[in-house]
């Protein structure tokens, strides 16, 4: 994890890893606008517990030992997923893009290109809704995005007598294809593990998945820079065979979802008819302001390729520098994941994505002193300590707040479309911020690759607003949480003891 600028793809990333993006328990068509606050609250109060009801007698009917297995599966194929995810993007793609001859513009399209692929969620949700196998769905295109890293390691052999352009241009169309296989997996899985996991065991899943994933983080962020450092010296052919290592972990991932049971899919009423079920997607009251918070924390994407290009081309950190500024993020999101799951089931997710948000605002102004490579150790490092912790809340309580939102039938099209809405807003910002500079310049502005960073503190303020809006029946405030903080950390160092 790089900042807090490219903290909204690793949370897409913790999604697709663990069920792909959050999906469960709740919504609903009911409309409270004549009602009075008060009586809103209570009606809203009933319906989320007779769909809770609703949601645990469908998984009660699971016997235990397959919601076991599924979850120790799912922890398995988390730091697999962040192990193949780390080697094969982050840092290492960034650096494989510039050392093919990339530019801001094209380090920009790298990240805006795959995502607009999230419309093909769609096309696995109807699938999904039809019947078809989820385990052997997700274990065929599981299998194809895993060879897709092997192509990419043969590109420099593949064009050896085209220029830059060519290559550059290659490994963005390959991203692109890989994504797209990738969003119908995540598409499928995400219903089909919403099937096997209870909701009582949400908090808990998301905070010990997100600490396994990042533990692994954490060592290849640093271990990977490291070795790339080294790999400078041997050209281009250290990240041919880092590709294919994650091509091989990528499958071996894929296959892990062969054991899992493959358990029927609750088909909606109306599987058949797409357009009524997009309908009621956008006429699910609760999940209309989760996905607008989460549309608008992702925008910072606006940054999130830039991290690692400013680090590494603009001050001349080393790759194991920018694995350890990146690795202070991942340690403290792999520490505090678990803390927060308790959090989420004590308190709920929406006061945690109201004061995790507020905690970030201000850290942006900091890149106003980044500008060598010591500021990054002084400044950035001692910053991620805080983003670290906050975006673990987020995290774990984003994941868990579409759980609740979502339907047990119909949860595939909802899961979809409120993706396809998050990553198409956000698809175009990478873009947008590799002309940024330029733009700026144009306008007789003279500033750097930083103003990125600046462009997305606007976003995170937006974000806190918005999660204001959000409504958790039976949640507790922000105010609360944070005064109740001191009590629950000493609470948890005293149980860890």
């Amino acid at each position: 994890m790089a900042s807090t600028f490219t903290q909204p793809c690793k949370i897409h990333e913790t999604f697709f890893q663990t069920s792909e993006e959050f999906g469960a328990a709740e919504g609903n068509n009911v409309f409270v606008t004549q009602l009075s606050c008060h009586g809103a609250q209570h009606l809203w109060r009933g319906i989320i517990l007779m769909k809770n009801q609703d949601e645990q007698q469908f998984h009660s009917a699971l016997p235990e030992r397959l919601i076991d297995k599924a979850i120790k599966i799912s922890y398995s194929q988390a730091i697999l997923s962040s192990i193949f995810l780390s080697i094969g993007g982050g840092m290492f793609v960034i650096g494989y893009a510039l050392k093919l001859g990339a530019n801001n513009a094209q380090i920009g399209l790298m990240t805006t290109l795959p995502m607009y692929c999230v419309v093909f969620q769609l096309l696995a949700s109807m699938l999904t809704e039809r019947g078809i196998s989820r385990r052997k769905l997700v274990t065929i295109m599981a299998t194809i995005n895993a060879a897709g890293y092997l192509i990419i390691a043969t590109i420099p052999s593949l064009f050896r007598h085209d220029g830059s352009q060519v290559k550059v241009g290659a490994l963005i169309g390959l991203l692109t294809v890989m994504t797209l296989f990738l969003h119908i997996t995540n598409n499928a899985r995400s219903s089909w593990l919403a099937d096997l996991i209870p909701p009582r065991r949400l908090g808990e899943f998301f905070g010990r998945n997100v600490m396994f994933t990042n533990i692994v983080a954490t060592i290849f962020a640093v271990g990977g820079g490291s070795f790339l450092d080294h790999a400078k010296s041997s050209g281009i052919s250290g990240f041919v065979w880092i590709f294919v290592t994650a091509s091989i972990i990528a499958l071996v991932n894929a296959l892990l979802h062969l054991p899992q049971a493959d358990v029927p899919h609750r088909k909606h009423e109306s599987s058949r008819n797409m357009l009524l079920m997009i309908r009621q997607t956008f006429s699910n009251k609760p999940l209309i302001p989760v996905i607008a918070y989460a549309t608008v924390w992702s925008m910072q994407s606006i940054s999130a390729p830039f991290f690692a290009t400013y680090l590494l081309r603009d001050l001349n950190v080393s790759y194991v520098g920018l694995g350890l500024a990146s690795a202070c993020s991942t340690v403290m999101v792999m520490l505090s994941s678990p803390f927060w799951g308790r959090m989420v089931d004590k308190y709920g997710s929406r006061p945690i994505l109201i004061a995790c948000a507020a905690a970030v605002i201000p850290v942006p102004f900091m890149w106003i002193w980044v500008t060598t490579a010591k500021m990054v150790y002084y400044l950035v490092c001692p910053a991620h300590i805080v983003v670290g912790i906050a975006v673990g809340g987020i995290t774990v309580a984003l994941n868990a707040m579409v759980f609740k939102v979502t339907p047990v039938s119909g949860r595939s099209v909802q899961l979809a479309i409120y993706t396809i809405i998050v990553t198409l807003v956000a698809a175009p910002m990478p873009t947008i911020g590799g002309y940024l500079p330029d733009w700026l310049h144009s306008l007789g502005i003279d500033i750097d690759l930083r103003c990125v960073f600046w462009a997305s503190q606007f976003f995170i303020f937006i974000a806190t607003l918005i999660a204001c809006t959000i409504h958790e029946p039976l949640s507790r405030s922000a105010k609360e949480l944070v005064h109740d903080l001191p009590a629950n950390l000493r609470s948890s160092k005293t149980n860890a003891a």
